[in-house]
């Protein structure tokens, strides 16, 4: 088996941890999957668990998707993919929860943080000001998920290899959006719940 293969199978585990569930079960109130939205993300745990356990999670996630991508560097092409996806892709499809986890923001900020910090605070940027518009973080995580991909083209379209890193961002994105189904359904009914 190669080094490439090793490491995205390796970044999909670290992804698949299910950090807000360990941290509830161990510090918070033990229910978190019967608790608000259900969720394993950071949102629900600050929702059901509190700030402390809330901003831990999100860190946590967070890392997930920033430490192998900034750490590994696949020289092929694909492998570069789907290392760039698997962290993401764990989180979102848990193995050990059988593949029913979180939405995977967290962890896609991580992504693109290893790829450019600045890029980052730029996408970071746009949800802080969502959010402050709004108070309601499925419309912040929404908005600022579907700008990153245009923003990222924007910036790196003259760079080596870019177009491998958009085109992971662009599959991760959807599967985003789509995993927000729900939120996006409450929120066309105005039932959606605020922070």
């Amino acid at each position: 088996m190669s080094k490439d293969i090793i490491c995205i199978i390796f970044a999909y585990l670290v992804g698949s941890i299910p950090f807000g569930l360990l941290l509830a079960n161990f510090f918070g109130n033990g229910m978190l999957r019967k608790s608000g939205s259900k969720n394993i993300g950071a949102t629900n745990v600050l929702r059901t668990q509190g700030k402390c356990l809330g901003l831990a999670t999100f860190l946590l996630d967070f890392l997930k998707g920033y430490v192998i991508l900034h750490y590994v560097h696949p020289a092929n092409e694909l492998a570069c993919i789907a290392l760039l996806m698997a962290p993401v892709l764990g989180h979102i499809f848990p193995l050990w929860l059988k593949f029913k986890g979180g939405k995977g923001v967290a962890s896609y900020f991580g992504v693109l943080c290893a790829l450019d910090a600045q890029f980052f605070f730029v996408v970071l940027f746009i949800w802080v000001v969502m959010f402050l518009i709004w108070k309601i973080s499925s419309i912040s995580s929404l908005v600022s998920i579907c700008m990153s991909c245009p923003f990222f083209y924007y910036l790196h379209h003259s760079h080596l290899h870019f177009i491998n890193h958009l085109c992971g961002l662009i599959i991760l994105s959807v599967i985003i959006v789509a995993r927000h189904h729900e939120n996006i359904k409450r929120l066309l009914q105005g039932k959606e719940l605020k922070a």
